[in-house]
């Protein structure tokens, strides 16, 4: 059958795996994590597992997704069980001469229980856990991934772009949110990426603010933090805007502080350099200028399969920029009983530096001046 892009790019990453597989002296990789099936497969299914060898791949679903496996998986031999998934690996798969005394590695992310399971009911084998084998291979993303991605982060902008023409003043938050949800189902995501944060006045001191009852004001700040899946992958925005002409002018100040703090680590973000020094020059502009004690999260974190995924941008992150890695920057400060900010876009990294994905005015007054035109 003709292949996907993304189908083509399962195969090269199976092959990855493979090669970990020699390097490491294992014989096998069982995967359990959902995102990693489907980047080791492209199957968008609820239930299926892969099991690497170093020289096959196998996948394995229940009845219910037989049809689908067959079409959407490429890179594996796919297998159809019924029961226990490893009983059904023991009879058909380890119970072979080549299979005995194998070394089978899985996922950190894999829990005790279904662990211990797997190593009683195939016993021959010794299990191995990892750390985050998959998720460093798919931390660099291929064309074909970056493609999903900036078509998100699109769906994601236009869906912005509708709901700054209308009246926001009055309605509750989760209104907003719910009308922005609403609009990138119908713009062709499939769904939400998280539960969109929209906070308003006091509220934007809550970083993680969702969406409430409360009725946007005039002469406030607004800050709408969401995201879409586009074809299994993700996108992540954040907007501060304003509702009027008169909001208070520390919270004026802070929202310069912080669109500075964002172009700061923009300029220190490239392949090669420590994600800690991306976090830290943003982080040292916000304290120079006073606000660091209210700057309390990570400047960032890769976004993929999942919303939240490797690399690690913060001043604790070990993990160092690679060219294909893709990142949010979005600093922010939030002040009890005052309000807050934050900016956040999606970058590709890249030799030279980053490149923005996510296109949507960083102006606050852009919701007072689009509204009624």
């Amino acid at each position: 059958m003709m292949l996907s892009d993304l189908q083509k790019h399962s195969l090269k990453s199976v092959k990855s795996l493979q090669s970990y597989l020699k390097k490491n002296s294992l014989d096998a990789f069982f995967v359990a994590d959902l995102s990693n099936v489907r980047y080791l497969t492209t199957f968008s299914g609820t239930s299926g597992f892969c099991l690497v060898f170093r020289d096959t791949a196998y996948f394995l679903t229940d009845f219910r997704y037989k049809t689908q496996a067959n079409r959407q998986v490429a890179s594996c031999e796919v297998l159809v069980y019924s029961g226990n998934v490893f009983e059904f690996l023991q009879k058909k798969l380890f119970r072979r001469t080549q299979g005995k005394g194998s070394s089978v590695g899985v996922e950190d992310s894999l829990p005790v229980g279904t662990f211990d399971e797997a190593a009683a009911k195939i016993s021959s084998c010794s299990f191995t856990k990892t750390s985050l084998v998959i998720e460093k291979l798919a931390a660099v993303k291929s064309k074909p991934e970056i493609d999903r991605i900036k078509s998100a982060c699109s769906i994601s902008a236009d869906a912005l772009d509708v709901l700054t023409h209308e009246d926001w003043l009055g309605k509750r938050e989760r209104d907003l949110s719910a009308t922005l949800e609403f609009n990138q189902k119908v713009l062709g995501a499939a769904k939400e990426s998280f539960d969109t944060i929209v906070a308003s006045g006091l509220r934007g001191a809550m970083p993680h603010g969702v969406a409430s009852d409360k009725v946007v004001e005039r002469d406030e700040f607004v800050t709408i933090d969401f995201g879409c899946f586009y074809d299994g992958y993700a996108s992540d925005i954040t907007r501060t805007f304003q509702t009027g002409e008169r909001v208070k002018p520390n919270l004026l100040r802070i929202y310069q502080i912080v669109y500075d703090a964002q172009r700061t680590g923009r300029d220190a973000a490239r392949a090669g350099v420590p994600a800690k020094k991306v976090d830290r020059a943003a982080r040292d502009y916000i304290e120079r200028k006073g606000y660091g004690k209210y700057f309390g999260h990570g400047l960032g974190h890769g976004v993929g399969l999942r919303i939240h995924e490797l690399p690690r941008v913060s001043k604790v992150s070990e993990d160092v920029l690679e060219e294909g890695n893709i990142i949010t920057i979005e600093p922010g400060i939030y002040v009890p009983k005052s309000g807050g900010v934050r900016i956040e876009d999606d970058f590709l990294v890249t030799k030279e530096g980053v490149e923005q994905l996510t296109h949507f005015s960083k102006d606050r007054d852009y919701y007072i001046s689009t509204y009624g035109k």
